[in-house]
């Protein structure tokens, strides 16, 4: 791989803008470069879901795009990924990877929304960070096609890391872009964009790989098990299948209790109308409830919160379900078993 020249960009020149995806991660943050060097004003598209990695504990993906951005001085719009992509997901057209990840869909999905912006503002293309052969579903040769397709932008997606092993873009034949200032990365080793970054200064950017919760085979579960049984689901049952410990008492009634003090705050926070479910007294999970549910269902449900709560060992142990402003208490005695915890688990 041969590195192109940095040529400056001729102080004052007007050029033309392009929408870039800005992930925060390696190889959106070197388009990012390359385009700045090029002389091209950059609108960078950052785009979140209930499935991203990055979390306010960990300095990653919006929270790393938001610093690429300022230390790059471009312009970044956070935009939501909404009930429309979780429908996506729900019934991809071109199927899923390894757990409940759409990836083919979902990058047609995001690159849509790109078009979008890239008409709004007149700008000449939208850039990414792809490179030929680097994921195993969504970069090989024939995805690639396909998603451009799909996305509406054929002859306006540029893919500077690969550009030279595919075909030149409508901006690269006008000479709009410079394609000899274009690469031709392709495979799944990082080692030449780290080269790259090094050679043109970039320091500010996130982890090599990024990721998604799809393809956790937990959260591909649970998100399934909404889909599957939990009628007019929505984008919080989408954020709470990445919370908590899952549990399908019966077809009619899910369970998700917290791990600690800070996951039980998160999802009585979340729960709005839905039923919760916690000890009077004693510390232990948090419950909210999705669905319908009897006596015999809370005295299951007392019995999981003692199960997860083993420093609690009263013969029995108060226990409260709270919703709409009405409060139900009742004993809990019996603690359910590990069978029984794991068979009801999602």
């Amino acid at each position: 791989m041969t590195l192109p020249t940095q040529t400056p960009s001729i102080e004052g020149a007007k050029r033309p803008s392009v929408v870039a995806l800005l992930s925060g991660g390696l190889d959106s943050t070197i388009v990012v470069r390359m385009m700045l060097d090029q002389g091209f004003g950059v609108l960078a598209l950052n785009f979140i879901s209930p499935f991203c990695t990055c979390s306010p504990k960990k300095d990653g993906g919006c929270r790393m795009a938001a610093r690429v951005a300022q230390s790059m001085g471009v312009e970044l719009r956070v935009m939501n990924k909404g009930i429309d992509y979780l429908r996506i997901v729900e019934r991809p057209r071109f199927g899923y990877g390894r757990g409940l990840n759409p990836c083919i869909d979902c990058r047609i999905y995001i690159l849509r929304k790109a078009a979008d912006v890239m008409r709004e503002t007149g700008a000449l293309c939208v850039v990414t960070g792809e490179v030929l052969g680097q994921r195993p579903m969504s970069q090989h040769r024939r995805s690639l096609e396909i998603i451009e397709r799909e996305s509406g932008l054929t002859g306006r997606l540029l893919r500077p890391l690969s550009a030279h092993l595919l075909p030149p873009t409508i901006p690269e034949q006008e000479g709009s872009i410079d394609r000899a200032r274009m690469l031709d990365l392709s495979g799944r080793t990082r080692a030449p964009q780290l080269a790259i970054a090094k050679a043109r200064g970039v320091e500010v950017f996130g982890c090599p790989a990024g990721g998604c919760l799809l393809t956790d085979p937990a959260i591909a579960r649970r998100l399934k098990d909404v889909f599957d049984r939990c009628t007019g689901w929505d984008e919080r049952d989408a954020r709470l299948a990445t919370l908590g410990r899952h549990f399908r008492l019966h077809d009619g009634l899910k369970v998700i209790l917290g791990h600690d003090a800070a996951e039980n705050a998160r999802l009585e926070q979340m729960a709005g109308p839905w039923p919760v479910v916690a000890f009077t007294k004693q510390s232990g999970p948090t419950a909210i409830l999705r669905g319908r549910y009897g006596q015999q269902d809370l005295t299951a449900i007392g019995g999981l919160l003692r199960h997860f709560a083993p420093k609690v060992t009263d013969a029995g142990v108060e226990v409260s379900l709270k919703c709409g402003g009405r409060e139900t208490v009742w004993t809990a005695q019996a603690t359910a078993t590990a069978d029984e915890a794991k068979a009801w688990a999602i």
